[in-house]
């Protein structure tokens, strides 16, 4: 079981229902680091679950290697894959929510790990945040699509000076996406490999109001 912990929500939701949000975080970073974002993305009634990678990187967590040419290590995804979905299904059974009250929120290597699980997985979660990420194993889609897969509500954020992944490799996998089926709502900032406080919180906190508010919560 991945490494995890589970703060309630700050505020009562309206509906008396619980929202969870599934935080995710990046290359050599761990739970601790995310810690501070959440207020940022507080709606009323949200929750929010913080994981490590499973992997210990240079005092910190990886989710899997990645080469100098930028390849990521397809096994350590596929693992990866296997232990987060194990702690999805531990979560909907200890909080005793279905997935549509799970959101899934990652960062760089977290944003992968958050969108390659949710166009797999059998269950539609209330939807999926990736930030300042990539994909891998693109290939294996269409056939890799679960029965929900093309119906996650998906969002991408990247940054238009983004060293780390260029902003013209994010926007040709966004494309390899929308492709294949899935049109995220996509949105670029004027920021680095980071998280733009002035404008992108913001734009993040409306997308997951917006997700829990889109249909009616399951039980």
């Amino acid at each position: 079981m991945l490494e995890h912990e589970i703060f309630q929500p700050a505020q009562p939701a309206p509906d008396g229902r619980q929202r969870w949000c599934l935080v995710l975080h990046g290359l050599g970073d761990s739970m601790e680091g995310w810690k501070p974002a959440a207020p940022l993305f507080a709606v009323d009634g949200l929750g929010f679950i913080f994981a490590n990678a499973p992997n210990p990187y240079y005092g910190g967590y990886s989710w899997f290697d990645i080469s100098a040419d930028f390849t990521p290590d397809p096994g350590q995804i596929r693992a990866s894959r296997a232990q987060l979905g194990e702690l999805i299904t531990h979560l909907l059974v200890r909080l005793a929510i279905a997935p549509g009250r799970l959101l899934l929120l990652g960062f760089s290597q977290g944003s992968l790990m958050a969108v390659d699980q949710a166009l797999r997985s059998a269950e539609r979660f209330a939807g999926v945040v990736g930030i300042s990420g990539f994909m891998a194993l693109l290939e294996e889609f269409p056939a890799a699509f679960s029965a929900s897969g093309r119906r996650q509500r998906l969002m991408l954020t990247h940054g238009l000076h983004d060293a780390r992944i260029p902003i013209a490799f994010a926007r040709r996998q966004r494309d390899q996406l929308i492709a294949l089926g899935v049109t995220p709502l996509w949105k670029e900032y004027a920021k680095e490999h980071s998280l733009d406080q002035a404008r992108e919180v913001g734009d993040i906190r409306a997308f997951i109001a917006g997700a829990f508010a889109a249909e009616p919560l399951p039980p």
